[in-house]
């Protein structure tokens, strides 16, 4: 037992050792994710990233048909080469777009030194100690956005594609069936779209701000009161969890600031956090201003998710606008018995309730 358990130690030793000598190289263990709405189905046909001599470090996953939701859904990876790689200086893809029923590609040059410095810095969480994925998402109209996954979920690029055009559609898709065409098969897959993409090709109205909308950054930061209740109520630095919107998320903080502190953030769709009282009494509250009649957006058709996405979307906007684009405050206000809450857009005197949002509130006193 005592030398399997130091064969364990040397074992980890090693790899730990692996890992510091290729981070102070520049060089750290990631992947590729892929990802297109699940109203707007995409097939990459080729990609790459590479480092500043143009040189591959890493292929992007080609050939699957994407349709998933923005925030959690990929392709899978492809797991091939160098287990350690280079932080990437550019990405080249190019993909067809069944809805548009056009091709477009790009060369993109990526924020090197932000990516870098966010490797660099790594993460303190249980999750993960850096970032383990970059994810690809494409989007109508040509828009590619690229995440960086670990602990953390967030933006790190927005990019701009241009259209290109084949001869042989047949032969870029790699289809072989017998009697297929390109009007044959996009129109198939047309038949498998949500109810209201097929609406919007018939009528030639495919919204491409979609996403920049959902991108938007607002400068925010999350209150709360208790009516009635002149004693303090904190936030607490553990387990607090927010998933927003365009597909970022905090999951690894390190500073409750990030919330109390007003910020630009993403517009949220589950905000969970430990809370105490000065009398010592304990709660966890999750609000959740994505959710519908209980229901996560993950779990909702694409009709109701998207209902749900463009409200919000409108209720911020307006607000901000409202206010003179100025700061806010995401306000909870909670019974004076802890039972129920709602949530509003805060600043000053001015207030507009986000309607139907679901808040759980759990009293964790006398949990051990």
């Amino acid at each position: 037992m005592k030398k399997l358990l130091g064969l364990l130690l040397i074992i980890g030793l090693l790899v730990y050792s692996c890992e510091k000598i290729n981070n102070m190289n520049n060089k750290y263990e990631w992947l590729i994710l892929t990802t297109a709405d699940m109203g707007y189905p995409m097939e990459i046909k080729g990609g790459t990233f590479y480092n500043e001599k143009h040189e591959d470090i890493a292929g992007i996953p080609a050939d699957m048909t994407l349709s998933s939701q923005w925030w959690s859904g990929d392709s899978g990876v492809v797991i091939a080469g160098e287990q350690y790689r280079s932080v990437p200086f550019g990405m080249k893809i190019r993909w067809f777009s069944y809805a548009e029923d056009k091709f477009y590609e790009g060369d993109f040059k990526l924020d090197y030194e932000k990516l870098s410095a966010l490797f660099k810095e790594g993460l303190n969480c249980k999750e993960s100690s850096n970032y383990k994925y970059f994810k690809v998402s494409i989007a109508p109209g040509g828009q590619v956005f690229l995440y960086l996954l670990g602990g953390n979920s967030l933006l790190v690029g927005s990019y701009q594609a241009k259209e290109y055009f084949v001869d042989d559609y047949l032969s870029e898709m790699r289809i072989t069936r017998e009697g297929a065409t390109r009007q044959t098969y996009v129109d198939d897959k047309i038949k498998e779209m949500p109810l209201q993409t097929q609406q919007e090709i018939s009528e030639k109205r495919i919204n491409t701000q979609i996403w920049k909308d959902i991108n938007l950054h607002y400068p925010w930061s999350y209150t709360f009161k208790i009516a009635d209740f002149n004693n303090s109520f904190d936030l607490k630095e553990k387990d607090i969890i927010v998933n927003y919107i365009n597909g970022e998320n905090a999951r690894c903080i390190s500073e409750i600031d990030y919330l109390t502190k007003s910020s630009p953030k993403a517009i949220p769709l589950e905000i969970d956090g430990q809370f105490e009282t000065s009398a010592g009494r304990k709660f966890t509250i999750r609000v959740y201003p994505g959710n519908v009649n209980g229901q996560e957006p993950q779990k909702q058709t694409y009709e109701v998710q998207r209902g749900r996405e463009q409200e919000l979307v409108k209720l911020f906007k307006d607000f901000y606008a409202k206010i003179g684009q100025k700061d806010f405050e995401i306000h909870l206000k909670l019974s004076p018995d802890f039972k129920t809450g709602k949530v509003y857009l805060k600043k000053n005197h001015i207030e507009q309730e986000i309607p139907n949002v679901q808040v759980d509130i759990f009293d964790m006193t006398f949990d051990q």
